[in-house]
């Protein structure tokens, strides 16, 4: 999907926990058992670490172990780029938007990011991808908000 990160920001700390633990290659059960019972994540409920542990894992799976070891053993800033890459792969359109209306917006030396740009971009992706003309207005300010947060955690913005 196209617009998959509608769940989380960048999620850094969590990131990195899930980077080591996916570096020690899990069993189901030894993911439960760090996710659930050992809480790495240090999350307030079981289903948010579950959530997160998900959300971490499907962005790192779509690199290789070299970038894991990156984003668990790096200090912040470094952590945060490659956690960024991450997401960038595994979110086409969140990589688009950064393409194309942040680098606009970068060119134009604009202040800030406002939200009539993500409607714009958005509005201009339904039309070369239809399945993005169904997402509801609810859906679609979620979506700009963790743009915007993830942006604003890489120090894009």
């Amino acid at each position: 999907m196209l617009a998959n990160f509608t769940k989380a920001s960048l999620i850094v700390p969590e990131t990195q926990a899930v980077a080591r633990l996916l570096l020690e290659h899990p069993n189901a059960e030894r993911w439960r058992q760090a996710i659930e019972a050992e809480n790495v994540l240090q999350a307030k409920t079981v289903n948010t670490a579950k959530s997160y542990a998900t959300i971490a894992r499907m962005r790192l799976e779509t690199m290789d172990e070299e970038l894991w070891e990156i984003v668990a053993n790096a200090e912040r800033p470094t952590a945060t780029q490659a956690t960024l890459a991450c997401a960038l792969k595994f979110s086409p359109l969140l990589a688009e938007f950064m393409r194309t209306a942040l680098s606009d917006e970068y060119r134009r030396m604009s202040p800030g990011l406002e939200d009539r740009i993500w409607r714009s971009f958005f509005a201009d992706m339904t039309l070369v991808h239809a399945n993005l003309a169904s997402v509801s207005e609810g859906t679609q300010a979620k979506l700009r908000q963790n743009a915007y947060r993830i942006l604003s955690e890489a120090v894009y913005l």
